[in-house]
């Protein structure tokens, strides 16, 4: 849930308005954090949300998932208290009503293709539709959203609000083509005899970084952001198929790593009815997630260990019976369980960095960095967008 008007105002007053914001240097899209949150002061909320506008076209999303580096950098997190930021940024997505996003008039300019429509394509489609060019972004899925769709689960972000960024998109002129899977059903090549002047490759960084922990490959181990796709992909209202009733985990999950995915597989885990604990391979500052989630996933019944995981056991079937542990130099205990989950990260799906050997072709986002946060990949996307714009006015 996000904030009331009454805890958004006692919040917007908490921030100091530094003279020297720390917070700015943190926010990779360059918003001017302190000016939104002064008209949300004010009980400007319409004017907020067009200040983050001007830096950042998917607050709803930020606002959301966003990992907040700028709370990071505010200086009131060394007390432990920094100024929600994300918050306070949902709150003026959720309540600006902001001005409806409209096509320019003028005729269309070049056609620029986009491969993938996570973060980082949906970025630079909206900055390219921006300077008028003709936009369209191909899908391998069979709807329009990367893993923001189909491995953000909806206790963190709902559907809905994913649709309504893709309605702001097309509003502004961008074409959205879905069931496209380049190197299979179209070669980029076939872009270029359509009249493509550049292509963008936004493919992100859906491939797991498989473990070398003893028994990952026993029956009963996932990969988190595998289980969170399977779960994700089907229709919810329907019976389940046996894809996903094979998904459902038994009794006790373990989900052993950490990062964002690994949390929203744990409290997925914990919804589907299984009780469920955290290894995180590590110290709660290693978790790559912020205190609000920690808080959140234990106050919901989920144990978060400072252990790190020794070995997958086997029930001597071939199937999981449990995770061997150890914190420090403390004798190993073992956790039992029918189901591991382990959150070992993600990498790219196979494109090259930057911009590709291919005269023009650009890569963007998790393509170019591996994965990274949502808000890295709208900076990338939007400075892959600024590329395109430059080289094609040089052509």
């Amino acid at each position: 849930m996000g904030f009331i008007k009454k805890i958004t105002q006692e919040e917007a007053r908490r921030c100091p308005q530094c003279a020297v914001a720390t917070c700015l240097p943190g926010c990779p899209l360059g918003i001017d954090i302190p000016g939104f949150i002064r008209l949300l002061r004010e009980g400007e909320t319409a004017q907020a949300l067009e200040r983050i506008k001007k830096e950042n076209p998917f607050p709803a999303i930020c606002g959301r998932i966003c990992p907040a580096p700028c709370e990071q950098a505010c200086v009131f997190h060394a007390d432990g208290e920094p100024i929600a930021i994300r918050g306070l940024e949902r709150f003026a997505a959720d309540f600006g009503a902001g001005k409806a996003e409209k096509p320019s008039l003028a005729p269309r300019g070049k056609k620029v293709a986009i491969i993938g429509s996570g973060p980082a394509g949906m970025s630079a489609a909206y900055y390219l539709a921006k300077m008028n060019l003709s936009v369209t972004i191909f899908e391998a899925a069979h709807q329009p959203g990367g893993l923001l769709r189909y491995a953000v689960p909806e206790l963190r972000l709902p559907q809905k609000v994913l649709d309504e960024q893709f309605a702001q998109l097309k509003l502004l002129g961008v074409e959205v083509q879905t069931d496209v899977v380049f190197g299979r059903t179209m070669m980029i090549d076939e872009l270029f005899m359509q009249g493509f002047s550049a292509v963008l490759l936004a493919t992100g960084a859906g491939q797991p970084k498989f473990s070398d922990l003893p028994g990952s490959s026993l029956i009963g181990v996932y990969y988190d952001v595998e289980f969170l796709e399977r779960l994700q992909t089907v229709n919810k209202e329907a019976p389940l198929p046996a894809a996903r009733r094979q998904m459902i985990p038994g009794p006790k999950t373990v989900v052993v790593g950490r990062g964002a995915a690994a949390f929203d597989a744990a409290r997925l885990s914990l919804r589907l009815g299984s009780a469920t604990q955290v290894v995180l391979n590590g110290f709660e500052e290693q978790a790559g997630v912020s205190h609000d989630i920690l808080n959140e996933t234990r106050e919901e019944g989920i144990e978060v260990h400072s252990m790190h995981a020794l070995e997958i056991v086997d029930d001597g079937n071939g199937f999981v019976s449990g995770v061997k542990c150890r914190e420090l130099d403390e004798p190993p205990i073992f956790l039992e369980a029918q189901t591991v989950i382990i959150a070992n990260g993600q990498q790219p799906n196979g494109f090259l960095k930057g911009m590709t050997s291919m005269e023009k072709v650009f890569a963007c986002g998790s393509a170019v960095t591996a994965a990274g946060s949502v808000v890295d990949a709208i900076a990338g996307g939007k400075a892959a967008a600024k590329k395109i714009v430059q080289y094609l006015g040089q052509t």
